[in-house]
């Protein structure tokens, strides 16, 4: 199985992709670019042209993301944080009670800390039950000007 590393200039940061045969691996936010090993260029200028638009329109394509990452209750959050509309929020306790666990706010929040591919399991989508951004691995700036990009109206 190739692996592809490659870097994405945002305007709010230097996203790391890491790409393999069976799809997107990886998307994080990174201080600083390192190696790039572009085992997938075709794919790479997809993701790459995927994450300009979305960065230009504050709309994001999907792309294939590799199914052997996570736990089998980490894919369950995070397809539905997929599920999730750009320009809206929902909770932690939202996402639980959609996944018949009413009690498991806790578990889904663990699970969606873990997210290894920001924008694409858009998990910025996703509030306290008070209202207030928490919990993003990016930066809570990052997180409003992701939702502001969207349109959210919670601000």
């Amino acid at each position: 199985m190739l692996h592809s590393e490659f870097y994405f200039i945002s305007p709010i940061g230097i996203l790391r992709l890491e790409l393999a045969d069976a799809g997107l691996r990886s998307c994080t936010f990174v201080e600083e670019e390192g190696t790039t090993t572009e085992n997938h260029p075709v794919d790479i200028q997809r993701i790459k042209d995927i994450l300009q638009s979305f960065f230009d329109t504050g709309i994001l394509q999907d792309f294939p993301i590799d199914p052997t990452i996570g736990t089998p209750f980490q894919q369950k959050v995070w397809s539905a944080l997929k599920g999730i509309p750009a320009g809206s929020t929902t909770t932690y306790a939202e996402i639980a009670k959609r996944l018949e666990m009413p009690k498991g706010a806790q578990a889904v929040g663990n699970a969606n800390g873990q997210n290894p591919i920001l924008l694409f399991h858009p998990c910025h989508r996703v509030i306290g039950s008070t209202g207030n951004l928490v919990g993003y691995s990016g930066g809570l700036w990052r997180k409003e000007w992701l939702l502001a990009k969207e349109g959210a109206t919670l601000f």
